[in-house]
């Protein structure tokens, strides 16, 4: 009976380990973006690839969105601001691949790589944050591209000013 046991444990962890993959252990299909402008209270809509509106709201707000638009799809959305029904500016959002994802070399295998992650959009991963600048010229665009994005201070939110460090 003691041998059927450890069998039975065995054999689940093993199955627990295969069925898993990385990314989705990390990552949601779903995840939350916080939206903020500067000036704050700016009316903001978030439309998908396709036109369909998906959330709104003031700002500060959030808007949760998946992460995927389909199998091995990343997903794209349009975030447009808007002050007493004008529109002042827009932001384009896409998914990229989470490096979560990469994690398959070692965790998930090949199921985790082609079949888990892609069906369940947790190989992708949404920015945290869109800011919109505040004025109709000036669209702060989200760096994912790991370099530097310069603002001036009146293109920060609150949240982002009690951050920074006085040197």
């Amino acid at each position: 009976m003691k041998h059927t046991a450890k069998a039975l444990i065995g054999t689940s962890m093993v199955a627990s380990v295969m069925l898993s993959s990385c990314a989705s252990i990390f990552n949601r299909s779903e995840q939350p973006v916080q939206v903020s402008s500067m000036p704050s209270g700016l009316t903001f809509r978030v439309t998908d690839s396709e036109g369909k509106s998906l959330a709104s709201g003031t700002t500060p707000g959030q808007a949760t969105l998946s992460t995927s638009n389909g199998y091995f799809q990343s997903a794209s959305y349009t975030f447009t601001f808007s002050k007493n029904g004008k529109v002042v500016g827009t932001q384009e959002v896409s998914s990229t691949v989470s490096g979560w994802y990469f994690g398959n070399i070692l965790i998930g295998g090949l199921l985790g790589m082609v079949v888990i992650d892609p069906l369940t959009g947790s190989m992708y991963t949404l920015q945290d944050e869109v800011i919109h600048g505040g004025t109709p010229s000036t669209t702060v665009k989200q760096n994912t591209s790991g370099g530097i994005t310069v603002l001036s201070l009146d293109q920060l939110t609150p949240g982002q000013r009690d951050r920074l460090i006085k040197l």
